[in-house]
């Protein structure tokens, strides 16, 4: 059972260094929902919390996607739900960065200060078994959207199962924690003085903003003009 407490640090540790990682959100593809939901990474593992208000700590996290919560293991071994997550200024896990806004955001890249985030939204189908343990989509597909943090629970019958798959959506962002959907706008604001430049070469390119690959390359051509 979940249990969610403040999650309170009074031991100080050293920041940690971040280097942004350029990794891909992990597909998610007709997988079977489990009873504690999907989660990021395959195990727990050591991560640094910094709050807004300068504690640092360290402990191990992973997030767990369905519920759109970061979770730790308590020194009594319980899975616990951190508190107040509007109170956390990042929490640095796996070579990325968990920031908070709306929900949990994570690091893909940075570059010039621009940092490239993304939101899993997960889309289910409950499925009811029938006889020989064949499975059935039950009466219409679902789709659950966790980008507002609302920390929806799926909440199953004993003959029912759910299989979920992703999509992505990508953010723009500062080192302050401040995002926006990814989008020209944020590009030109940036760089105000490369606004012709930087139009150019999304026209030419054909820049997907829904497409990491695409947002990759332009932050790379962005990173060789002057700010």
């Amino acid at each position: 059972m979940y249990l969610r407490l403040l999650f309170l640090f009074i031991c100080l540790a050293g920041a940690a260094n971040y280097v942004a990682a350029q990794v891909k959100p992990p597909e998610i593809r007709k997988q079977l929902l489990p009873g504690k939901g999907v989660y990021r990474f395959p195990a727990f593992t050591e991560g640094t919390i910094v709050m807004r208000d300068g504690i640092i700590s360290s402990q191990k996290f992973n997030y767990n996607i369905s519920l759109d919560e970061m979770h730790f293991i308590s020194q009594a071994g319980d899975t616990l739900s951190v508190a107040d997550p509007v109170t956390i200024h990042f929490i640095s896990l796996n070579g990325s960065r968990f920031y908070y806004e709306n929900g949990f955001l994570q690091t893909l890249d940075t570059s010039n200060g621009i940092l490239l985030a993304f939101k899993q939204h997960l889309i289910s189908q409950q499925l009811r078994t029938g006889a020989y343990g064949t499975t059935t989509p039950h009466e219409s597909v679902r789709t659950y959207s966790f980008f507002n943090g609302n920390g929806q629970r799926y909440k199953l019958g004993e003959e029912e199962a759910v299989t979920v798959t992703a999509r992505e959506v990508y953010f723009f962002g500062d080192f302050y924690g401040r995002f926006t959907k990814a989008g020209k706008a944020f590009i030109y604001q940036h760089y105000r003085k490369q606004h012709p430049v930087i139009s150019k070469f999304i026209k030419t390119n054909h820049t997907n903003f829904n497409k990491l690959d695409d947002l990759i390359k332009l932050l790379r051509f962005c990173a060789t003009l002057e700010v």
